[in-house]
């Protein structure tokens, strides 16, 4: 939306920050609703009116923001990303950096991963991938989804695997490429209904990231 100045004729560009905070306001809460109700219910039975009923607004809102059901997920996906980028991987990186021990390190990593399985990333990649929903912008976050997750971990096998303690033969990149291949949700879901919890895939991850490190300088513990 544009002002246009008596003065000269100008279109000078208009700015409202309340408007525009009120609108990211809204925007993030139709997410939230949104996701608490795929997660609750399934993808496929909620509806953009429930949605909406949630978030407390109109329906003909959640189209304006987000086209269709697909739309949204979409951009709950995007949201996920965005948010996990931010202060809590400051913070993990920021307690890796502080913490001397390698071991401990990983373990620190360990617990993170899980940590981000178990706030919902697993119901939402589990809802991307859904081979039903045969959706162009599906596959585009797929892909984005699977860059994103590789470059932030590329960041923290840095912080875990230094030269000095890295196993020899073994790349940062051959590092991040092979959590990256493993840390997925259908790993994690095969994984459960195999009979395993969250706190067993912690331990799993542990035992594989101890691997990358040089048994000959760093010794292996429990």
């Amino acid at each position: 939306m544009t002002l246009q100045s008596s003065a000269d004729g100008v279109k000078r560009p208009y700015h409202a920050p309340r408007r525009e905070a009120q609108a990211e306001q809204t925007r993030n809460g139709i997410l939230e609703a949104a996701m608490a109700l795929f997660n609750v219910q399934g993808f496929t039975q909620t509806t953009m009116k429930q949605v909406a009923d949630q978030a407390q607004v109109s329906e003909q809102t959640v189209y304006n923001i987000f086209e269709d059901k697909i739309g949204l997920l979409c951009a709950a996906g995007l949201h996920a990303m965005d948010t996990g980028t931010g202060d809590p991987e400051v913070e993990l990186i920021g307690a890796l950096q502080a913490e001397p021990d390698p071991v401990h390190r990983i373990r620190i990593a360990a617990r993170a991963t899980r940590e981000i399985w178990e706030s919902g990333a697993l119901e939402l990649e589990q809802m991307v991938s859904n081979p039903d929903l045969k959706d162009q912008r599906l596959i585009e976050l797929s892909e984005l989804a699977l860059e994103h997750t590789l470059a932030s971990t590329r960041t923290i096998v840095e912080i875990l695997y230094p030269d000095e303690i890295r196993r020899p033969g073994m790349s940062l990149d051959d590092i991040a490429t092979y959590f990256t291949a493993v840390d997925t949700g259908a790993t994690i879901s095969k994984l459960l209904k195999l009979g395993w919890t969250l706190e067993d895939y912690e331990r799993w991850v542990v035992q594989l990231l101890v691997l990358f490190l040089d048994p000959e300088r760093v010794p292996r513990s429990d």
